[in-house]
């Protein structure tokens, strides 16, 4: 299932690992650090990091031990005077209304689309969702490839073919240089579409995305959803990737900025399948085959090494060796996913510590997280653009039928 030759062992990366306590670090997470360069990972908790799940903390000071001290961790919140609001970061004049008065009704995620992008222009680096275990240092993944002056890389992003022959950059991780026009601009179509409301539902038909088709889950993930999706319902939660979409298919004659030609030409596509969802998908996402494949005791005088064990093993070494990250999604619920995820488990106050419990497999895949790295390189997607037709019309507007 994998080749011990793709992993190399802890001596061989530890020059690069904070060695912190989780405590230290933790602490440090919940102030303001300067920024300093482009390089920064940003992640976004409305609530605050002390607000966090167990899990979810652990993903978050586990980026700062993996990737030492050349990057910085921003944990970026929308609490009212917290030191690390979005506003000490982000002038208001960004956001729509809803946001800045705290009247957003809707889904908690669309904050974290909120503040991604204008965070990304204005300083640069990598946007990480909280809910991602990195598995290699992002300078493997694309920064090496982003920051090369001989390469046409601007932006990074993982995809999924949500359409045939399309595939949709997805917006959980992210990397850029500060000052992207291709960033900037998504954002705003995006601002657009909350002018007057509080939550996304109908975003689908909003005139500047109701040209687009609707999307649909994969169907490795649709197959596993007892019940029928909604997928007008799932494109509003996800009508932040729709602005992408827009923008990649339309050249502007105000200001000759052909977003057809820039993504074509500056896009690094990641497969999503491979570097961010290979865990589930050699699982058949089986979020509770996992749990409890993660939850096994790995070392101890109990442990029997059976059939059971060997493919826990297989499995974590497996992920370790395969994939740069693990993202683990909550389902958008009511008219969306109703698939239950590992994160969902492991949300439970029951399971609060089975993400690194001692000596279970869970505990191995932590480790290997921050002390194993992979000596196989990430490919850039092999997909070409399709001959679509491109609109020329201000990014702003409607697209007349």
């Amino acid at each position: 299932m994998y080749d011990d030759k793709a992993l190399l062992r802890s001596a061989d990366i530890g020059v690069l690992i904070d060695h912190r306590s989780d405590e230290e670090i933790a602490a440090w997470l919940q102030k303001r650090h300067p920024v300093t360069s482009d390089k920064n990972i940003w992640t976004f908790w409305h609530s605050g990091f002390a607000q966090m799940r167990p899990w979810v903390q652990r993903n978050v000071i586990n980026w700062v031990k993996r990737l030492g001290p050349d990057w910085t961790v921003h944990v970026v919140d929308r609490v009212d005077g917290s030191d690390t609001s979005i506003f000490n970061y982000i002038d208001t004049s960004l956001f729509p209304q809803t946001f800045i008065d705290g009247t957003m009704d809707g889904h908690k995620a669309h904050q974290g689309d909120l503040v991604r992008l204008p965070l990304l222009w204005k300083y640069g680096g990598l946007w990480m969702d909280a809910g991602l275990i990195l598995l290699r240092h992002v300078d493997d993944i694309c920064w090496k490839r982003i920051e090369d002056p001989e390469s046409p890389c601007e932006l990074s992003a993982v995809a999924l073919m949500h359409l045939p022959d399309t595939y949709t950059p997805l917006n959980g991780f992210l990397a850029t240089k500060r000052n992207n026009p291709f960033i900037k601009r998504w954002h705003d179509i995006y601002v657009a579409l909350w002018h007057g409301v509080t939550n996304a539902a109908g975003f689908h038909k909003h005139p500047l995305l109701c040209h687009l088709p609707v999307f649909r889950l994969p169907k490795n993930v649709a197959n596993m959803t007892p019940v029928e999706v909604n997928y007008e319902a799932f494109t509003d939660y996800v009508a932040h990737y729709m602005c992408c979409e827009r923008l990649r298919k339309l050249s502007d004659p105000k200001d000759g900025f052909n977003g057809a030609e820039w993504y074509k030409e500056h896009m690094l596509l990641l497969n999503a399948r491979e570097e961010m969802f290979y865990a589930q998908e050699i699982s058949n996402w089986n979020a509770q085959h996992q749990f409890d494949l993660l939850s096994m005791p790995r070392s101890g005088d109990d442990v029997v090494v059976d059939t059971k064990w060997q493919e826990a093993e297989d499995f974590v070494t497996s992920v370790l060796a395969n994939t740069s990250m693990v993202k683990l999604p909550h389902g958008p619920g009511k008219g969306g996913l109703a698939l239950k995820m590992l994160a969902d488990i492991w949300d439970d106050e029951e399971n609060h510590s089975k993400d690194n419990e001692e000596g279970t497999f869970a505990a191995y895949l932590r480790y290997g997280s921050t002390h194993f790295d992979q000596t196989r390189e990430v490919k850039k997607l092999d997909w070409q653009n399709p001959e679509e037709e491109v609109y020329t019309v201000g990014y702003l507007e409607p697209i007349k039928s």
